[in-house]
């Protein structure tokens, strides 16, 4: 008995050892022979090893018919990757949509909600901000690898996501500012 619980506290203590220990995330490389490389299609294989080199955290969803990810990427901000024509159950998509869809702030009147989304959209027009068709403030990105992507360019993609996703919540989920204030 007392041996098993000095075999717990170890354990737990090789734990949280371990835990403290880990190495921080490693910053992505751009300069890295790999970038280079011409990935023929999307797929969870070639996406998810892209998000590893961006220090994203990923689950997979969806179906062999239709695959998502389930993304966080490394400044917080969480999307959907959604593969779009897709051949083999999956396996060799030519395209995917990356998408973010936030809860409407309450404190944001619709009118005030839409003028935000409409500048969002005229100062930034490498993603398309809109409103679902249920009223949430939304966020995408579509990319095609018709004739494959290079990998840096992947991860350069998806790392602009994820600033947009971070603009895109202080620029156009603020309320407006109250009387007095700039």
């Amino acid at each position: 008995m007392r041996d098993a619980a000095l075999f717990s506290l170890l354990l737990l203590w090789s734990v949280a050892a371990s835990a403290q220990s880990a190495p921080p995330p490693v910053p992505w490389n751009p300069a890295a022979p790999e970038n280079r490389q011409v990935l023929p299609t999307f797929n969870y294989a070639t996406v998810e090893t892209v998000l590893s080199a961006i220090n994203a955290r990923f689950e997979r969803r969806g179906t062999a018919d239709r695959p998502i990810l389930q993304v966080t990427f490394r400044n917080g901000r969480r999307a959907a990757i959604l593969f779009g024509s897709c051949e083999r159950q999956g396996a060799a998509c030519k395209a995917i949509s990356i998408q973010s869809v936030w809860i409407r702030p309450a404190n944001l009147p619709a009118d005030r909600l839409a003028a935000n989304i409409q500048g969002f959209n005229q100062r930034y027009a490498f993603s398309r901000a809109y409103l679902t068709q249920d009223g949430k403030p939304a966020l995408q990105r579509y990319l095609t690898a018709d004739y494959g992507i290079v990998r840096g360019n992947l991860a350069v993609n998806l790392l602009v996501f994820a600033n947009q996703a971070e603009r895109f919540a202080v620029e156009v989920l603020r309320p407006a500012p109250t009387t007095g204030q700039h």
